[in-house]
């Protein structure tokens, strides 16, 4: 079963997705102090001050409590540490009415677990400020994204924890309750859950497989896909990062993709198109895409991002950022090929235009 399990995990590509996660933010907690450290550990370090500030909150303002630990769990996915934001959703869900002791206990814990905070403690802090996303600012709605931990027992929860887990619940507590197991309703219950969840995900691969092996019948059907559309086959899924764009979204990184069943390869031979896999995309999908809407992922294509919407927009930068800490990973002692470069000084053309400034 647990074999089952993980291959179905592999298939819908949400195990690539959590690896990639992992690497990105492993690749945060070793960035180099030449790129903008300054700014860099500043912006990784704000979860750390939001907690921070927890010592100063007495345990029975329970709703501060929680509205600090949000924003906290907020900055911390906004700056890939995942595993630092699932432990501060751990510590939120220890808040009990009238009382916010233990969750505080717990979030204080897991900062002293990351090193600590280095600051003052004895500043007076601005607590509006600190329930804040940004740490400037009152409260924004940007804290409403945040999925608040359930109340519900483990052992409930992780009955869903198959294929990757879901929302606190990570996919080996699944499996762990599957080995651990010493009842047949608990075991049946198990089951249950992830061929209810497989079903699901194998239905809409098979949906993604049909929709590719329809493009690929005729060179009109091909010029008419929408690239947008997502598509699936069985493929091997390369370190080779570009940036793809797909019908209605701006330029985003992807990986190119080699496509393991014989057919579809021969197909796309020479067809000036290619799949590729989105970094970043929660679904994990692929995409195929034309050639010319391929580019290298150090190039900087022109693009009106006025034209998607705020949460498109937010979506792609994220991804970007995951994107560039992969391929620090596998570049490692190879300089950012999109480090910003300083400008020069304006010149100018000729004598005449120089003099004229002077005139000015």
């Amino acid at each position: 079963m647990k074999d089952l399990e993980l291959r179905v995990f592999e298939m819908s590509g949400k195990k690539r997705l959590l690896e990639e996660e992992y690497t990105a933010e492993e690749e945060n907690e070793n960035l180099s102090e030449e790129e903008d450290n300054e700014e860099l550990i500043k912006r990784r370090n704000n979860w750390k001050v939001k907690i921070n500030a927890l010592k100063q909150v007495p345990v029975h303002r329970y709703a501060l409590i929680r509205d600090v630990i949000v924003a906290a769990i907020t900055v911390a996915r906004k700056s890939h540490l995942n595993n630092v934001a699932a432990e501060l959703k751990t510590a939120l869900q220890m808040i009990r009415d009238h009382s916010g002791g233990e969750a505080k206990h717990a979030a204080l814990k897991i900062l002293d677990k990351y090193g600590g905070y280095e600051g003052d403690d004895d500043e007076d802090e601005d607590f509006d400020a600190l329930a804040a996303v940004g740490g400037d600012a009152p409260n924004t709605n940007e804290e409403e994204d945040v999925v608040v931990a359930t109340m519900l027992a483990d052992e409930f929860n992780w009955v869903s924890g198959s294929i990757g887990g879901e929302g606190d619940i990570d996919g080996s507590e699944w499996s762990k309750a599957i080995k651990e197991c010493k009842s047949v309703s608990r075991l049946a219950a198990l089951i249950q859950s992830f061929l209810s969840k497989a079903d699901v995900c194998l239905e809409n691969l098979k949906e993604d497989n049909d929709r590719l092996l329809h493009v690929l019948r005729s060179k009109t059907a091909l010029k008419k896909h929408d690239s947008a559309n997502s598509i699936w086959c069985n493929v091997e899924v390369t370190t080779q990062l570009v940036k793809a764009k797909v019908t209605d979204y701006p330029w985003w990184p992807a990986h190119r993709c080699i496509p393991l069943d014989s057919s579809v390869k021969d197909a796309l031979e020479g067809s000036g198109y290619a799949i590729v896999a989105s970094v970043g995309n929660e679904n994990a999908s692929l995409f195929l895409v034309s050639e010319k809407d391929i580019v290298d992922f150090s190039s900087e294509p022109e693009d009106d991002l006025s034209q998607y919407d705020e949460s498109v927009v937010q979506g792609m930068e994220e991804a970007m950022g995951m994107a560039k800490n992969l391929w620090k990973a596998r570049n490692r002692g190879v300089a950012s090929p999109w480090r910003t470069k300083k400008r020069p000084s304006p010149r100018f053309s000729d004598d005449e235009s120089a003099e004229e400034k002077k005139e000015e």
